[in-house]
């Protein structure tokens, strides 16, 4: 018998990996793209394994990663500018763990995302300035609603931490999910955009596409933060509720549409700032304890609420988890009666919405 046969004692045990069955996913998805190449399918491999739970010095970092054929072409379709190129390698994985090292980073809070250049000696990477306003899209965003299959750009970024999207034009996707997490749940951002829209729902038709994409930009940053959420939609005219016992309603609903509006009809510099700073505000809100409460007509109406758990609650087994979980049931129970929308993203970073 063969010496490594695995039934044999002292033989080495055998191997299970998932690299090969991503490589090979990775591969598909670049054939689908029209950008085959298997270097380039296990570096992107790479990419995502290393970008999943992505860290230095201990602190998460988000960048978005972008790879290409033709940066004028790249910088085109995702609106970035000045571009800066920083290394050449071959095409392999350790380029791309030494293109992170080196850029990563420099991507902190949307000002700059990572290329990696197909060229002839290997991958030439860099980076690339984009824009972080509230109200811009983000390169990946402009790769969500290119239309063109084979745009010659596939985008990685991760969503959560061991979730990523890998995506291309044309609607062509894939959700990566290096856990154990439930991959018949619903996407992450599928939920933070059902959440925009109950946040947008009361809002005037002229103002609420611009208004949702805020909310979407804003609640993406939020869930990439290590801490949990939770947030509680009103419906509109509601200023508070009998649900809420204790925290911190504000003496009037801060109207974010109003100054969305007021920038979209006079964009100067004082509105512009107005704009970033409500939207550092709302992260700021959802990053402490307790709930957040927004309004169906784009107001924020408090922050570090909290509410009164029936004693039923703790004798239910359906609930499952900590005090989080159990207060987003409360609020479950009251969708369609006090509010519209109960909304979740736990600290391991799963999220749910409920919706009247």
């Amino acid at each position: 018998m063969n010496g490594s046969d695995p039934g044999i004692p002292g033989s080495p045990p055998p191997i299970l990996s998932f690299r090969h069955l991503l490589t090979d996913a990775v591969g598909t998805f670049l054939d689908e793209a029209g950008m085959s190449c298997a270097q380039s399918a296990d570096a992107i491999g790479e990419l995502i394994v290393t970008l999943s739970r992505y860290r230095e010095e201990g602190a998460p970092l988000f960048p978005m990663a972008f790879v290409g054929d033709d940066l004028g072409q790249m910088l085109s379709l995702l609106g970035g500018h000045d571009p800066i190129a920083i290394g050449i390698g071959p095409r392999s994985r350790a380029t791309v763990q030494r293109a992170l090292k080196q850029c990563a980073p420099l991507g902190q809070g949307r000002w700059w995302a990572l290329y990696l250049l197909r060229v002839p000696e290997g991958f030439a990477y860099g980076v690339f300035r984009t824009d972080p306003f509230p109200l811009a899209e983000s390169p990946l965003e402009r790769l969500r609603r290119t239309e063109e299959t084979h745009a010659g750009v596939v985008g990685v970024l991760q969503l959560a931490e061991n979730m990523l999207e890998l995506r291309a034009g044309g609607g062509l996707c894939r959700h990566v999910y290096l856990s154990g997490a439930r991959v018949e749940a619903a996407s992450p951002p599928a939920v933070l955009n059902e959440l925009a829209e109950a946040i947008t729902e009361g809002v005037a038709s002229a103002s609420r596409e611009r208004a949702r994409g805020f909310f979407r930009r804003v609640l993406f940053e939020v869930m990439q933060a290590s801490h949990g959420t939770l947030v509680a939609v009103l419906p509109r005219e509601r200023a508070g509720s009998s649900l809420f016992v204790d925290g911190i309603i504000l003496p009037r609903p801060l109207d974010i549409v109003a100054l969305l509006d007021r920038y979209h009809v006079d964009p100067t510099d004082a509105a512009a700032t107005a704009v970033r700073a409500t939207g550092q505000l709302l992260r700021g809100m959802m990053a402490t304890d307790g709930i957040t409460v927004l309004r169906a007509d784009g107001c924020i109406v408090g922050y570090n609420i909290f509410v009164r758990h029936p004693e039923s609650l703790a004798h239910q087994p359906s609930v499952v988890g900590g005090a989080r979980r159990r207060t987003y049931e409360v609020l479950c129970a009251a969708v369609g009666t006090e509010l519209t929308t109960a909304f979740i993203r736990s600290q391991d970073g799963d999220v749910a919405c409920r919706k009247a």
